[in-house]
């Protein structure tokens, strides 16, 4: 019931409208997330407003990692999970959201993953985990690409400013299928993965 809200009350008839009135949005790309079956959207994380967003503009059901501190605030906690938003430890290898990514993919959703783990203080790209890459990988599932600019300078740290938030094709996974799952696999798509949206954040 509360994720019904959320999803189709809240986001679009709320959120959205008062993103627009203080900052200019320009949304694009994101018809290329596929209408059905498991895919891992991956994105670069500068801003609060950055899963917000995502959640407005991914028109099906979709979970996010949540780090596990924002589930220990009072009626915070419970609110996201009810909406799709799942604890996970940053610091330790947390068997428990591996579990559910794999759950949520194998389910045939969405999963949106921030490689970077952590919002980015300066607006560069910082190093990504291979967290996306291990569970794309082991559901064979496409990965999806969508960059943030400006996201930072939404209000109230901004106001008319221009902020684009796009959402990419389809990475090439072809050449890592039926491969094994080891280190240098991982690095390698992570790799693509970073390289992916750097592009998109330089053509923005």
């Amino acid at each position: 019931m509360l994720y019904q809200l959320a999803y189709h009350i809240i986001a679009p008839v709320i959120i959205k409208p008062f993103l627009k009135l203080f900052n200019r949005m320009v949304y694009s790309g994101f018809d290329k997330i596929p209408a059905d079956g498991g895919a891992v959207v991956i994105a670069n994380h500068i801003s609060m407003w950055d899963p917000v967003i995502m959640f407005c503009m991914i028109r099906r059901r979709a979970y996010f990692m949540g780090k596990s501190e924002l589930f220990r605030i009072p009626v915070l906690g419970p609110f996201l999970r009810r909406i799709g938003v799942f604890p996970v430890n940053r610091d330790a290898i947390d068997r428990a959201a591996l579990k559910k990514s794999a759950q949520v993919l194998s389910e045939g959703n969405v999963l949106v993953i921030f490689p970077e783990g952590h919002r980015s203080k300066t607006g560069e790209l910082l190093p990504f985990k291979e967290g996306a890459a291990y569970f794309a990988h082991r559901a064979g599932v496409p990965v999806i690409p969508v960059s943030f600019d400006n996201t930072r300078k939404i209000f109230p740290a901004g106001v008319g400013q221009k902020v684009r938030v796009t959402c990419g094709e389809p990475l090439d996974m072809t050449a890592f299928r039926g491969k094994k799952a080891d280190s240098a696999l991982l690095e390698e798509m992570t790799n693509v993965f970073k390289d992916g949206i750097e592009k998109m954040l330089k053509s923005a």
